[in-house]
């Protein structure tokens, strides 16, 4: 008996395609890269002749090319993704096998297709041959077909009789296609079914075995019981080994929580063995403040079933009163209260060796003892909390304290400026700040985030009039810029490029030129046209109309244009302040506030309250907001600051 190792027929190449066509099983073809395929990759054809089809998978158009021959034709040489191609194959007039191979190709990405067209009968010798797919004759449980076709060299019968197959014929000619149709077995001993083909003196034996049936298994592989993090999940893996279909898998779902955790499909587990499938889930995400639970039992067909249990858990919370505590140079005890839903492990810098000291934890809080400063210098360490038995899903949430011992600074608190914004409700003296024609704004920043190309970040000013702010379309997002009706001024010197370090930014003018200082550093000189002075003393009403002529800190036209981290010691003055002046002793940390020529001055030091407090002579206070936002086309935000302490220098 012959055996062909490559031989595909059409109608199982074709009960395949329907089989998968299943809406659940499709994956949205790639847009970006070149793909196809054919399925089945070849097919086999009697001498007699015949069709066979193709079925075709491609991320666009195909085209299809072959050696021109006097024996097939194709349905079709172009078409889309989802097409059949059927071949016509005629008689094969000679005494060998002949191949003729296609090519499917999508851009750049082929697929080939190949047609074996048998050979017909000898006419001078008997000649009584069977081809079949190898392995094809050995079924599952399940029953199908099996397909033979027969080279004969004259008309041939078959004998053999079976109580659960049944032959679509028992006697042809040569390039006969016969189909077994055999039936389910529903025992656990396996059986089989004799024939015999016979023509002339020639007998060839076929056998089909069938296998019996076996218990179904379903085992987890994976876990089998996930501990989840409160994101939710589109596809939430679970690896099984069964020696069920995994299209007759299904999944039951109990939880007190309804909807909340879905099974959605079933997949053979890519390169893993055919026993290996990929269960999904999806998971809707954890809002609540307490765990959820739920049992799932895949089950199969009969009684094969695997238990899962999911428990997915809020989000972690590990909630200092502050980040950052700056201590006096005092021997003293220090206590954190921390609001947490985890456990957590404390754990405390090398830095905080022989003067920094956790005792213990109780429901108030973490405790700690502090050693005097004895030498004056500053000393830190960090008090780091992290989360115990995290999710299998995440990391662990760690919370990162910082701890300075030093002498009181000049600055003990700052504003974050991110989404938040300082404005004039009302000028209670306007014309300090206008008519500006010599004159200093002047701020202490830190950036705490990075910000994408192209985004803008104000410090203060007055939008398309006179503002200084961070980033513009080419500019670097970390760049100075000053922005003026007449024209915008930078230079490539003038980036910040460290994160939460403090700058001391300051750009001075007079009716010739403007001068740009970085730390006390004259970086950058251009000349500018200054006429009347610039008017900074505007007021934002309320109205949509002045959102972007009103003098603000932090914000300038929308939302998008805020400060990416913490501000103080903004000034304003009328006079243009000299290099000495700039670079004098603790000035970047504060001035007196009677100093001449010094019009606005809000240290951003309030620590509470939504009043800014104008130091200066001129007494104009602004109103912070935060959480700014674009809401129906206003800008809108809540009243307050988010203050920080610090303590600089």
């Amino acid at each position: 008996m012959k055996i062909s190792k490559i031989f595909l027929f059409t109608a199982a190449a074709l009960a395949l395609c329907g089989a998968c066509d299943d809406s659940d099983d499709k994956v949205d073809p790639s847009t970006t890269e070149d793909k196809i395929s054919v399925s089945p990759m070849e097919g086999v054809v009697g001498s007699k002749g015949g069709d066979v089809s193709a079925m075709v998978t491609s991320s666009g158009a195909w085209t299809l090319e072959g050696a021109e021959n006097a024996y097939v034709l194709p349905s079709a040489v172009k078409g889309k993704d989802g097409d059949i191609v059927a071949f016509t194959v005629k008689a094969n007039d000679k005494e060998e096998d002949q191949v003729f191979t296609y090519t499917f190709t999508c851009g750049k990405k082929t697929a080939s297709f190949k047609i074996t067209l048998k050979k017909k009968a000898s006419e001078t010798e008997e000649q009584l041959e069977l081809f079949y797919a190898d392995g094809a004759n050995i079924l599952s449980c399940e029953g199908g077909k099996v397909t033979v076709l027969v080279t004969s060299s004259g008309a041939w019968t078959l004998e053999g009789e079976s109580d659960f197959v049944t032959p679509s014929a028992t006697s042809g000619e040569d390039g006969a296609e016969i189909v077994f149709e055999v039936d389910p077995n529903e025992t656990e001993e396996e059986r089989s079914a004799n024939y015999v083909f016979k023509m002339g003196s020639k007998e060839v034996e076929f056998q089909i075995v069938e296998k019996g049936e076996t218990g179904e298994t379903i085992e987890i592989t994976s876990k089998s019981e996930m501990r989840l993090a409160y994101t939710a999940v589109e596809r939430l893996a679970v690896e099984l080994t069964t020696n069920v279909n995994y299209r007759n898998l299904t999944a039951e779902i109990v939880s007190e929580t309804e909807g909340w955790l879905t099974y959605t499909i079933a997949r053979p587990t890519e390169g893993g063995a055919e026993t290996d499938v990929t269960a999904y889930f999806s998971m809707a995400q954890n809002d609540g403040e307490t765990p959820r639970e739920a049992t799932v039992t895949i089950k199969g067909v009969k009684n094969g079933t695997a238990v899962l249990k999911v428990t997915q858990l809020p989000k972690s919370k590990i909630e200092p009163e502050k980040l950052a505590y700056f201590l006096d140079v005092e021997a003293q005890t220090l206590d954190i209260p921390v609001t947490a839903n985890v456990e957590f492990d404390v754990t405390v810098s090398e830095g905080a060796t022989g003067w920094f000291t956790y005792n213990n934890a109780d429901d108030s809080g973490l405790h700690f003892t502090v050693e005097a400063l004895v030498n004056g210098s500053a000393r830190s360490c960090d008090v780091v909390l992290t989360e115990k038995n995290a999710p299998d899903n995440s990391e662990a949430l760690t919370v990162n304290i910082n701890i300075t011992q030093k002498p009181k600074g000049l600055i003990e608190c700052v504003a974050d400026m991110r989404r938040s914004r300082c404005y004039f409700p009302f000028l209670k003296n306007g014309g300090a700040l206008n008519s500006l024609k010599n004159g200093t704004m002047e701020a202490l920043v830190n950036i705490q985030e990075t910000r994408v190309s192209g985004s803008l970040s104000t410090i203060m000013g007055v939008e398309g009039k006179f503002l200084l702010r961070l980033g513009d379309v080419n500019v670097p997002w970390n760049q100075i810029q000053l922005a003026m009706q007449g024209g915008n001024r930078t230079d490539t010197k003038l980036k910040l490029s460290e994160l939460d370090r403090w700058y001391h930014v300051a750009v001075t003018w007079d009716d010739t030129f403007a001068y740009f200082y970085i730390d006390g550093e004259l970086l950058y000189r251009t000349g500018i046209s200054n006429y009347s002075g610039f008017n900074l003393g505007v007021a934002y009403g309320g109205s949509e109309s002045d959102y972007n002529r009103a003098f603000w800190i932090g914000y300038a036209y929308n939302a998008d244009r805020f400060f990416p981290g913490y501000m103080a010691e903004v000034r304003v003055w009328n006079r243009t302040l000299t290099k000495e002046e700039i670079n004098a002793e603790n000035h970047f940390y504060s001035v007196p506030v009677d100093s001449e020529g010094l019009v606005g001055y809000w240290k951003l030091n309030d620590g509470a309250g939504q009043i800014i407090k104008d130091h200066s002579p001129s007494g104009n206070s602004m109103l912070g907001e935060i959480n700014v936002h674009s809401s129906g086309g206003q800008q809108i935000g809540d009243p307050g600051m988010n203050w920080v302490e610090m303590s600089l220098p």
